[in-house]
């Protein structure tokens, strides 16, 4: 369908939108959902113009269905591509939340972190004095901290909000260090610990079957580096037992499915029952 073709059909079919009939609107439903991200500036258009509640109830439903549609798409698109920036997938998830998010400001401002750090690291570094170098300019530099006081709110899931806010969950802080790190050709990765999302900086300095960690990051509490035995620690006060998964480097996807289960709850803390049931069939997609 043609550009011109699609916005004769878009302004016919919603022109309709205040039909009573619900076969009519189904049958505009359906045309528009089929459209896609295209439809996106007409509807909010006619938001802007109608002040009917039929309409408004029938083009939030639209936009809704038509936002989810589009971060399921490129979600999966993510999972499927051999490049998978965890960035990426964490603005995907931010766009669902804030449609008309600023990409441009996340890639600006994450180019900048880089630049910053790359200037303070030396390849005489030891990889102690490498991560010193790292959390001087993330945590002490840019003021990057665990939200600690209000850790429930959605607005600690996003990368977003943990780029203008310095504040964040575990796993918003560690993707976004990660991508620091990973940047820069240090071997760190990412562990799936219960409660409390870390990284691992490996000896081997890549990620293979036997790759062993030479230590542990917390980047919710400035980058403090830790053991293994702090590990078995943590798990005895949880009162958990011990599993490979908890001192093992995970995949990309495995980050972002927790990403999303912190977005989850927080949805679901919050009453957003609409979007918390979304976040759970898009974690399911994933696999």
């Amino acid at each position: 369908m043609s550009s011109t073709t699609e916005e004769t059909t878009l302004m016919a079919l919603l022109n309709l939108l205040d039909d009573p009939d619900p076969e009519v609107f189904s049958h505009i439903r359906n045309k528009v959902i089929e459209i896609g991200p295209v439809a996106l500036p007409y509807l909010e258009n006619a938001a802007e113009k109608r002040n009917d509640q039929l309409s408004g109830n029938r083009i939030s439903t639209l936009l809704k269905q038509i936002n989810y549609n589009k971060t399921e798409l490129a979600l999966l698109e993510w999972k499927n591509n051999g490049n998978q920036s965890l960035v990426e997938a964490a603005t995907i998830l931010c766009a669902y939340q804030y449609p008309k998010l600023d990409i441009e400001y996340i890639q600006q401002q994450i180019e900048k972190l880089k630049k910053d750090v790359w200037l303070e690291l030396n390849e005489e570094f030891t990889a102690l004095e490498k991560i010193h170098i790292l959390n001087h300019v993330f945590y002490k530099i840019y003021n990057f901290k665990g939200n600690k006081t209000n850790i429930s709110h959605h607005q600690n899931s996003l990368l977003i909000d943990l780029l203008k806010n310095r504040q964040g969950n575990s796993v918003i802080i560690s993707i976004l260090y990660l991508e620091i790190a990973q940047h820069l050709d240090l071997p760190v990765y990412g562990v799936n610990l219960p409660e409390n999302f870390v990284l691992t900086y490996l000896k081997s300095g890549q990620l293979h079957s036997d790759s062993q960690a030479m230590f542990y990051i917390n980047p919710f509490n400035n980058g403090i580096v830790f053991t293994r035995e702090d590990i078995d620690t943590f798990l005895n006060q949880l009162e958990l037992e011990s599993d490979k998964m908890h001192y093992e480097p995970c995949n990309n996807v495995t980050i972002i499915k927790r990403l999303m289960s912190e977005l989850t709850q927080a949805y679901d803390l919050a009453s957003e029952h609409e979007k918390c049931e979304d976040l759970k069939k898009l974690n399911n997609r994933l696999g």
